[in-house]
């Protein structure tokens, strides 16, 4: 094996693999990464909390040297390229055109057949058919902005004090007047009117014909916070009371996918937050993300100089939506609008900004304002002194239920009740005795002795739940039915894929073949032949990583190279002939049990015992030898056996 061919097929979709090392060397991949994951400098690598299984101790490591990845929890690793693809759930052809336009490459293929265009098209994967989808309606919809098709959408955007630069970052557009004008535009360029539909830019009529589900409205794309663009939400601008004033796309689940894999949603709104594709590097600035209920209110807030603000898609925030926020910040301003609903949703949305391990403030606008509407009035110091003044979340939380309560014994029941989800939410045992403290002093204010006694023995029984782990956050053990590798395979891994130059004297001493785990074994005779024949070179270290058809060897040794060198270039043979001794008198000593074990057989002859006994002996002396030796002379001692 030569370089990275990562295992599959051979022509890559007819892709050079040239271009694709070329496209691989131009990526960085800490960037790249970094759209998904928090990563902190640690040693010669990066960590952060895995993508792909849930966890709060960081165990995902990223070289960026190499451009490798590894999860000491999961297993999961791979390269620049198994990254894009496992975290979203593109092919490799997919994976490697997305990142060659990411650094401007444009890729050359090899000359095709008719047949092999026609199979390429087959290949795509139900997920990037979508994504090239709803790229091209926003192309589409950006376009029509600026048409005059598109003049009362962009006079709507104006009318809320939209910039040209906000309207921009944001890509608002607009949709067609028309019944099918999208249908009709998509359709031209080549898309699949299935795919259209399935994807929820059209739909089906009572009578079987197919319209634009958007119609003369401003439209706001919806991006994952990787940036993917996986829905759109459209605000009507006909004025009709009989039309909804806001749409967002249809759920969309894709065929093909496993029930539990985390692309089996295409689009998902309460895996969403809008906003957060846009506002990651504020919130990690920051470390705090201000959430507010509507789209416009994060488009002006980001206007006005508040690049962290999101918002959930849908009517309330979901675990899942705090997860994601959680990824990038540790706080929270949870900004609700001054009226009823506000006030409701403020309700919901603490005890699961809580669950999911957030700090942060409580943040209530006057009566009838919304963050859009307060800083256009009042401007963003107002809007900022209202931050920098909000009470915890806890406190604020507890304050506002009980500014509902007349403190008799119904009202104080019903609070308690509504209380129940924020207690139980809180993990931590201290935090929580001091929320239960709190809520019981606000509600007990004058009350006698027993009354407060009965609110401590219900506030008693409020313990934590155990968080449930959603279907996509659990990940088999990768592991499961392989023989495990001994700490000598792992430390002549290290030697190895650290120093392959080392690889001619490591067969020389026979090394290899005193390795115990055949799938290493296989692996390092692999590393050997290539290093024989061509030097290796980071890539092609890459590759012949990805490649190992053996689980266990291709985890241990991703996971030794996004870790430090096990030793300094100059030590590198030294460590080398040291793991060869411990090895040849690793098997030195299993000789020496075997031959025990048969010389202790019931039937065995007086002659096969006194040739068992010679060969005891003899093992014996070489492991004294060993005793007294230093490694060098052992090793070239022992370099006949």
């Amino acid at each position: 094996m030569h370089g990275t061919d990562h295992g599959r097929r051979s022509d890559h979709g007819r892709i050079p693999m040239p271009a694709i090392r070329g496209v691989v060397a131009q990526t960085d991949m800490l960037a790249v990464v970094r759209e998904v994951v928090e990563l902190k400098k640690a040693g010669a690598s990066f960590k952060g909390c895995c993508p792909f299984h849930a966890e709060k101790t960081p165990s995902f490591h990223v070289n960026p040297g190499l451009k490798l990845y590894h999860c000491y929890g999961c297993g999961a690793g791979g390269d620049v390229i198994r990254f894009v693809q496992e975290t979203r759930g593109l092919n490799f052809i997919e994976a490697v055109e997305m990142l060659a336009e990411r650094v401007g490459i444009t890729l050359e293929r090899v000359a095709d057949r008719p047949e092999d265009s026609a199979r390429r098209a087959e290949a795509k994967s139900a997920r990037g058919r979508m994504l090239e989808l709803d790229r091209a309606a926003q192309a589409w919809f950006r376009g029509r902005l600026q048409l005059p098709e598109g003049r009362k959408a962009h006079a709507y955007a104006e009318s809320r004090g939209l910039t040209a630069a906000t309207i921009e970052r944001f890509g608002l557009g607009a949709s067609g007047i028309g019944w099918t004008d999208l249908l009709d535009h998509l359709t031209r360029q080549g898309f699949s009117r299935d795919d259209i539909i399935a994807i929820g830019l059209a739909k089906i009529g009572d009578k079987g014909g197919t319209y634009d589900r958007f119609r003369d409205r401003l439209m706001f794309p919806i991006y994952t916070a990787a940036g993917d663009l996986v829905g759109f939400g459209g605000r009507d601008l006909t004025g009709d009371k009989e039309v909804a004033k806001y749409i967002n796309s249809s759920e969309i689940t894709l065929d093909g996918e496993e029930e539990h894999s985390r692309f089996k949603h295409f689009y998902k709104k309460g895996d969403c937050v809008f906003g957060l594709w846009q506002a990651r590097e504020a919130i990690r600035r920051t470390k705090t993300a201000i959430v507010v209920e509507g789209n416009l209110d994060v488009i002006t807030l980001a206007q006005a100089g508040f690049d962290n603000a999101v918002c959930a898609m849908g009517t309330a925030l979901t675990d899942a939506q705090a997860k994601e926020i959680k990824r990038f910040a540790d706080r929270v301003a949870l900004v609700f609008d001054g009226d009823n609903a506000g006030r409701k949703a403020a309700m919901k949305a603490v005890p699961v900004v809580v669950a999911a391990g957030l700090e942060g403030s409580y943040v209530v606008l006057p009566q009838g304002e919304d963050p859009d509407s307060f800083v256009r009035k009042f401007g963003q110091d107002a809007f900022r002194t209202l931050l920098d003044k909000a009470p915890p979340l806890i406190d604020g939380f507890i304050d506002a239920l009980v500014a509902e309560s007349d403190h008799s014994l119904q009202a104080n029941s019903v609070i308690l009740q509504r209380a129940g989800p924020l207690l139980t939410a809180i993990q931590d045992g201290i935090s929580r005795d001091m929320a239960r403290n709190y809520l019981q002093s606000q509600l007990t204010k004058g009350a006698i002795e027993p009354h407060r006694a009965t609110f401590d023995r219900y506030l008693q029984r409020l313990a934590p739940t155990t968080p449930k782990l959603e279907p996509q956050q659990l990940r088999p053990d990768p592991t499961f039915g392989e023989p495990e590798v001994g700490k000598l395979e792992q430390d002549l891994c290290a030697v190895l894929v650290w120093f392959p130059s080392l690889c001619a004297q490591a067969a020389q001493y026979g090394a290899l073949d005193l390795l115990e785990h055949a799938g290493i074994r296989l692996a390092l005779r692999d590393l050997c032949a290539v290093a024989r024949e061509q030097e290796v070179d980071a890539d092609t270290l890459s590759g012949w990583a990805q490649a190992l058809p053996d689980g266990r060897a291709r985890r241990l040794i991703l996971r030794l190279l996004v870790e430090a060198p096990l030793c300094k270039p100059d030590q590198a043979q030294g460590w080398l002939v040291q793991v060869t001794w411990r090895l040849q008198e690793r098997a030195l000593k299993q000789e020496r049990e075997q031959v025990t074990a048969q010389m202790k057989v019931r039937d065995v002859t007086p002659e096969r015992l006194a040739e068992l006994s010679t060969q005891l002996s003899d093992i014996m002396r070489r492991l004294q030898e060993f005793a007294k030796a230093g490694a060098r002379q052992a090793v070239a001692a022992a370099s006949g056996f």
